[in-house]
């Protein structure tokens, strides 16, 4: 803002030995016509970026007419039934094992009709982004080499003003881009559902064989006395805020922390002194090699 970038930086924000690359970043808003039929609440998720491993629904109904389901627990609440779905939380950026919450509320209501013909036609819209963490249901599945497939999750389900509110969060590869997602998204729902507060956050990727990452994966090498490679992720740090830059540590898969210790952006966040001091020296031998490199 207020001086000229750097020509190159790195940022102690994520694992070594380098991350050369990081997905390209949308969200938006799923969002339903004013709700006046049976669907009376429905909550769930704590973050738009992380897999809900809870929601529920309150909907006007006979609790004596429901069937049990797997992961679902069904509770009388008032003239009405609360319905609760258990799944399995993550972060949106790797949701490979987790169960979302909300799709299980949302199959359970569409299985068992509990839903006017606007409800439903909005339920159908979700179930197709929860279909699959790839994006296959909503029509913007696409991978490359660098980066693998695109993920994309449900992560806050919740009233406004009458309406449902379904937030999405995809980290996506450099095959496809915010406004081509924001097109399929919209075939994918059609009128059961408007899409709203899209945004997005582009792609970025730094080849291997570049001298600025040859200089940091080399260092990491010979002071670790691995043959580690770079690696790309769906998650976002300091680096993609500058035109050229990527994340360099300082934590590593081996960390052992003590009892009392917390992970990174995590409460008592700690890490091993060694492991710290083993990285001051990484990035000191670094430094004094990025500033050889004819930029």
């Amino acid at each position: 803002k207020n001086y000229p970038a750097p020509v190159f930086c790195f940022t102690p924000d994520a694992e070594f030995p380098v991350c050369n690359g990081e997905k390209g970043h949308f969200g938006a808003e799923l969002v339903s016509p004013v709700c006046n039929g049976e669907i009376k609440e429905f909550e769930g998720g704590v973050a738009n970026n992380a897999v809900p491993d809870r929601a529920s629904a309150l909907v006007e109904t006979d609790i004596t007419k429901l069937k049990n389901a797997p992961n679902i627990t069904l509770e009388p609440e008032g003239n009405g039934v609360r319905i609760r779905g258990w799944g399995k939380s993550g972060h949106a950026a790797m949701p490979e094992g987790t169960v979302n919450a909300i799709g299980l509320v949302v199959n359970y209501l569409l299985d068992n009709g509990l839903c006017n013909d606007a409800e439903r036609a909005y339920l159908e819209a979700l179930k197709k982004l929860h279909a699959s963490t790839a994006g296959t249901g909503l029509g913007i599945d696409c991978a490359d080499g660098p980066f693998g497939p695109l993920t994309i999750i449900g992560g806050r389900i919740f009233m406004r003003e009458g309406r449902i509110v379904q937030t999405m969060d995809s980290r996506y590869p450099t095959c496809t881009n915010a406004e081509k997602m924001k097109e399929q998204i919209k075939a994918a729902i059609g009128a059961g559902a408007s899409l709203e507060k899209a945004e997005g956050a582009e792609p970025f990727y730094i080849a291997a064989d570049t001298p600025a990452i040859k200089a940091c994966i080399e260092t990491y090498n010979e002071v670790t006395g691995e043959n580690a490679t770079p690696f790309t992720m769906g998650g976002g740090t300091y680096a993609r805020h500058f035109p050229y830059a990527v994340s360099f540590g300082p934590e590593h898969e081996d960390m052992v922390l003590p009892e009392f210790g917390g992970p990174m952006h995590g409460a008592n966040e700690a890490a091993p002194i060694d492991k710290l001091l083993e990285a001051l020296k990484i990035y000191i031998i670094a430094l004094l090699r990025l500033e050889e490199i004819d930029f």
